[in-house]
């Protein structure tokens, strides 16, 4: 068999077993599509935020392995109890045509507040999925010749239909606080959990039954500020400060059938510069990391309340399959607009995260948006 029909093969069953273990599309800026992984994140900022991210997964590859994901959200005080809603627009191409993913989400948040520096909010995100396969594409074992490769045809009996189409749900909870100390101007945690495909869908091409294995999502970050100003006791929203410095350290834990693995890293902002150095591994040794993931970005504000961040992350792989498929790329565009307002367009939100000595500040307003 020719050179370039091996590796086209080994795309194919790459992306199939890519797919059969993760199922779910694995992103290494997971902080910038935090409404993707928890509908519980829907509206904890003020205001709106688009994100737009692309994966290219293992480029070396002939067939196509690429992500397309779109979320966006919005919060609403106006409302008691609302968090939020929110949006979620997924494509996933799996090989050359061979498997397409396609979602539209719509999530929604409540929110209640614990103490005046906490809050938590829970979420749930209805979604709406379908999945073609391309069955002229794929090549079986009874096509092949152990010399010359596909030349046979196969007695494989090709299904009428090929898509599905299926609702799914999901769930999930976020917690957040914020505080100040001698040391750093301010302090903001935010852990979250979430459960997704709850009542796994079939998504069985031939008429069989195969459901999709709920997915579990932990996250948390702690976002450490220091204030050049030394006096302001909450997060710069608008970030124009030259002097203050973001120290964010976080970690993800993902778990779906037999598949498992988590990232930990930190995240730095000084000025206008993202630089950040994540691992991500599939066991609890840290020495057999499989992945080694470096972010560098730009936040560039438009004005004191609105900004647009540009982030790129490369995953170097530390395996030997680096080789034959190349490192990850991806690369993520985020917009914020803090002062935006769905109902009640002429009262003007809550734009700081918790206090300030300076100005009263409503202590409902836990919220940043920290990178």
């Amino acid at each position: 068999m020719k050179k370039s029909g091996i590796y086209l093969l080994i795309a194919f069953f790459l992306s199939i077993a890519f797919s059969t273990k993760a199922q779910d599309p694995l992103f290494s800026q997971f902080y910038n599509n935090a409404v993707y992984y928890n509908p519980g994140a829907v509206g904890l900022n003020p205001g709106l935020r688009a994100s737009f991210t692309v994966r290219d997964q293992w480029p070396q590859l002939p067939g196509e392995l690429r992500n397309y994901n779109f979320t966006m959200d919005m919060a609403e005080r106006n409302i008691p109890g609302s968090g939020g809603l929110g949006l979620v627009v997924m494509k996933e191409n799996a090989g050359t045509g061979y498997m397409k993913t396609s979602s539209v989400g719509l999530s929604t948040a409540v929110r209640v507040q614990l103490q005046e520096n906490m809050v938590s909010q829970v979420g749930v995100m209805t979604s709406f999925v379908q999945k073609s396969l391309n069955w002229d594409n794929l090549v079986f074992t009874d096509q092949l010749h152990p010399v010359y490769g596909n030349i046979y045809e196969t007695n494989f009996q090709v299904p009428d239909n090929g898509s599905v189409f299926y609702p799914d749900f999901s769930v999930g909870g976020v917690f957040r606080f914020t505080e100040s100390s001698n040391a750093f101007s301010a302090i903001q945690g935010t852990f979250g959990l979430a459960v997704h495909h709850l009542f796994r869908p079939n998504e069985s091409f031939i008429g069989l039954t195969s459901p999709l294995p709920r997915k579990l999502v932990i996250t948390g970050d702690i976002v450490l500020e220091l204030d050049g100003d030394g006096d302001k006791l909450y997060f710069q929203r608008s970030q124009s400060n030259k002097n203050t410095f973001k120290f964010n350290p976080g970690f993800i834990y993902e778990s779906q059938a037999d598949f498992r693995t988590y990232a930990m890293g930190v995240n730095l902002l000084k000025s206008s510069i993202y630089t950040g150095v994540w691992f991500r591994n599939r066991t609890t040794e840290f020495v057999k990391s499989n992945d080694l993931i470096f972010m560098i970005g730009l936040n560039a504000p438009l004005s004191p309340n609105t900004r647009m961040k540009l982030n790129y992350t490369y995953d170097f792989i530390l395996t030997e399959i680096r080789t034959a498929t190349g490192c990850s790329h991806e690369i993520s565009v985020i917009i914020e607009l803090d002062d935006f307002n769905m109902f009640n367009r002429g009262r003007r939100s809550g734009g700081g995260f918790g206090f300030s000595t300076q100005s009263k500040r409503s202590r409902e307003e836990l919220e940043c948006t920290p990178f």
